[in-house]
């Protein structure tokens, strides 16, 4: 004989995938980040640009890649959220040097080829940034 609890938790899409969907609502705050639930687990995520979603009472590598002091140029994987690669910056580099090299990591990892599901942007580096 089979015996069932009386509830039963199935695993929802965004437990094999990685990938979180937000509903229809979402909600900016003061800190820059976009909330929302979770369409597949109902969990709260959160977002900083709205490409990746993430639990929000988890670790958000993209937080702690903007709180770093040292700045870096980040490759990451959208669909897993992984940092692939990082470059540093130094310290006297000036904005024309990290836009070439910005372009050079973009070139060397296919970023703007369709479909390769990869960002590659400048984070970190406190009140000196570079865009």
């Amino acid at each position: 004989m089979l015996i069932k609890p009386a509830f039963s938790h199935t695993l929802t899409q965004c437990w094999y995938t990685r990938i979180h969907v937000p509903v229809l609502h979402r909600e900016r705050g003061s800190d820059g980040f976009v909330t929302s639930i979770c369409r597949y687990c109902e969990r709260p995520i959160r977002s900083h640009g709205g490409k990746s979603w993430t639990l929000a009472d988890g670790v958000d590598l993209d937080e702690l890649a903007a709180l770093s002091r040292t700045p870096h140029i980040c490759v990451t994987s959208i669909s897993d959220g992984m940092i692939i690669a990082r470059y540093p910056i130094g310290d006297g580099d000036d904005e024309d040097t990290v836009r070439a090299r910005l372009e050079a990591v973009i070139v060397e990892h296919g970023a703007r080829e369709p479909g390769s599901g990869l960002a590659v942007r400048v984070v970190g580096g406190g009140p000196k940034s570079f865009t």
